[in-house]
């Protein structure tokens, strides 16, 4: 429990304030970046399935499955047009992760929030000064600002004079 001092602090209630913003960001992000390496893990293999059954298979088991399935056309155009259709997923979902960066801005959430919360630690604690403490959690701002646009500087926070 905080005593009155410490829940009144501006300086522990801005590392409290930006833990919660990185919390609502690792929220959001975490769960779409386990989608998206999913579903390239997923269709990939699907593809890799789909491709195998013809090649082990061989030509008895593509004309047998065109027998089953009653098709107009050979068993392996289809088998083809699905592995095709479930690469370009796996490679869709592969490109999110990478052109949003995903993995790098959780990483860099991530080892903020805990940043944050050691420094948080340290400073009730009387292990850091004032002046180390602010300067760390600007660079903390700094380093957090573009991971999200809902991350901007906590109103009524700590700005850096240049």
């Amino acid at each position: 429990m905080p005593t009155p001092d410490e829940a009144q602090d501006p300086l522990i209630e801005q590392m409290r304030s930006r833990r919660a913003q990185l919390d609502r960001f690792l929220r959001r992000a975490l769960p779409r970046r386990r989608q998206l390496v999913s579903a390239s893990i997923l269709f990939s293999s699907t593809a890799a399935l789909i491709t195998a059954a013809p090649a082990f298979g061989g030509q008895s088991f593509t004309a047998g499955l065109t027998d089953a399935l009653n098709l107009s056309v050979p068993s392996w155009r289809l088998l083809c047009g699905l592995a095709s259709a479930a690469s370009v997923v796996a490679s869709g979902a592969t490109q999110l992760l990478q052109t949003s960066r995903l993995e790098e801005k959780v990483s860099r959430a991530l080892a903020a929030r805990a940043r944050l919360e050691a420094l948080e630690q340290g400073l009730l604690l009387g292990q850091f000064d004032r002046k180390a403490a602010t300067d760390a959690l600007l660079l903390c701002i700094e380093t957090t600002a573009l991971l999200d646009p809902g991350l901007e500087r906590p109103a009524g926070g700590p700005g850096r004079s240049r």
